[in-house]
């Protein structure tokens, strides 16, 4: 027959490990490799969010958004104030200011919205992710 301390002694025995030497040298090792894809990851994203920010910047210019609003700008106060100088009444001013047109939106436009709330809602996930 077994003895029973005998078994409970060489359970606990092996039960518990032994540090080892280099626990401390282990881990900071670890820890600086986690450091270190964080960093990459943040420059990443960086990079990303300049070359978004510099093709958006490039859109706008190449598409002459900057003339086209302010063209819809002066077009919408000459009818603004063609209907004040006409009709004086605010109700007809407001009615007839319905009418004005906005300018169309371009297809790029579009696009770089839908991607940057693609981009939006994938950072979104991650964080959650990371914080559970």
């Amino acid at each position: 027959m077994a003895d029973q301390e005998f078994d409970a002694q060489l359970a606990r025995m092996f039960a518990e490990h032994p540090p080892f030497p280099d626990q401390a040298a282990f881990a900071r090792r670890v820890e600086a490799r986690l450091d270190r894809g964080w960093g990459l990851r943040r420059m990443v994203i960086g990079v990303l969010g300049l070359g978004g920010g510099l093709v958006a910047a490039g859109q706008g210019l190449g598409g002459n958004l900057i003339g086209r609003l302010l063209s819809a700008s002066h077009a919408s106060v000459n009818v603004a104030q063609q209907t004040a100088s006409s009709a004086p009444d605010v109700l007809a001013l407001l009615g007839q200011s319905w009418g004005l047109r906005f300018p169309s939106v371009g297809i790029e436009v579009i696009w770089l919205v839908l991607g940057l709330l693609a981009v939006a809602a994938a950072l979104l996930a991650t964080r959650a992710l990371e914080e559970f």
